[in-house]
């Protein structure tokens, strides 16, 4: 599916599910497994599921971490410029952002940011080999140990309000509302959605940027611009690799065509993002572009958790960087930069950047 209306009605999950076991898809070796259940379920468990955590990422609760993210961003372009030109945006700016963030929100100590965030990756990557099984026990081990810390600290008359994974522990322990593994592995699912999808929007975008002078030059000349140049980044940037697979619950006509109870479809949010009924002239980055109704965060039942937070992310960053280097460029030609393979998330390696 690649039109935009066809893809946003398989998303709606009205005749469409995650649930791929009930079409009898093999299930995924045990260190994943339960994690990949977690991000395939649907209905009324999987809205219990994101009901412990969701008030975390509301707009509000987030809006609430403004001036920390501030605070976050000012610093790492402090070390970003004390580095001097040419520094790499990504291991200054883009990556340790999201990753001290999401961190900071779940409960992770924060030194523990570099080390959550290989793990991310390994268990991200893709290929002939399937999923890394040894980064799954890796990165499992890590949650466990903390989410027992937090047992410890809640024993001892923490608060259970004091971060995700307090919350998720106290839903546990107290309230018997989710299982131990699907405590671990939402934190996982959590965790690694935070990470390396918000990675690839900052320093992605703002090649992008970079790489349309006149649209930075309007960006420049009018700040205003900046929340309709994010979600232009969102729409024309792709960070997902990967299309997502449903299975048909129902039989259900799309763009004339029957799809029958039991089929598979797989669902091209990149591609509905460039679907010309919907984006005209959507080949061309236009950060004015109204209205945009792109689907970079899904749509539905599962639409991304932490959209509010990547949007703070993302103006901030980018906000913070037009103000403080006004002649911001590329050190080196475009062509020359490299970009990750074999991974669920498209991301650049490094953005070296000269001002």
């Amino acid at each position: 599916m690649t039109r935009h209306d066809d893809v946003r009605t398989v998303l709606s999950g009205a005749g469409f599910t995650r649930d791929l076991a009930s079409a009898g898809a093999a299930a995924p070796a045990a260190a994943a497994g339960a994690a990949m259940r977690t991000v395939n379920m649907d209905g009324r468990p999987h809205l219990e599921l994101r009901g412990l955590v969701s008030r975390a990422f509301a707009v509000r609760q987030i809006d609430g971490m403004r001036g920390r993210v501030e605070e976050l961003t000012e610093s790492l372009l402090d070390g970003l410029e004390k580095e001097g030109p040419p520094a790499d945006l990504v291991r200054h700016v883009a990556a340790p952002l999201p990753a001290v963030l999401i961190c900071e929100l779940l409960g992770f100590p924060t030194g523990d940011h570099d080390t959550l965030g290989r793990l991310c990756d390994r268990i991200t990557t893709v290929g002939a080999g399937g999923l890394d099984q040894a980064a799954w026990r890796d990165l499992s081990t890590h949650v466990t140990r903390t989410v027992e810390e937090k047992r410890a600290a809640l024993r001892q008359g923490g608060r259970a309000d004091a971060d995700v994974l307090s919350s998720l522990v106290h839903a546990h322990d107290e309230e018997g509302r989710l299982g131990y593994q699907e405590l671990v592995s939402l934190a996982i699912v959590i965790l690694a959605g935070g990470l390396e999808t918000t990675q690839t929007a900052i320093s992605a975008g703002l090649l992008r940027l970079l790489r349309h002078g006149d649209q930075l030059a309007a960006l420049r000349e009018n700040p205003a611009l900046l929340d309709g140049a994010v979600e232009e980044i969102l729409r024309h940037q792709p960070v997902i690799d990967l299309n997502r697979v449903q299975v048909a619950t129902e039989d259900v006509l799309l763009s004339g065509q029957t799809v029958r109870a039991g089929e598979l479809v797989q669902v091209s949010v990149n591609a509905a993002n460039r679907d010309e009924a919907v984006f005209p002239d959507a080949a061309r980055f236009d950060i004015a572009r109204q209205p945009n109704p792109h689907l970079a965060f899904g749509h539905g039942a599962h639409h991304c958790l932490g959209a509010a937070l990547a949007r703070l992310e993302l103006t901030t960053v980018f906000s913070a960087i037009l103000r403080r280097f006004p002649d911001l460029r590329l050190a080196v030609p475009a062509e020359s930069l490299r970009w990750r393979g074999g991974h669920v998330t498209l991301g650049l390696q490094e953005l070296p950047v000269a001002w």
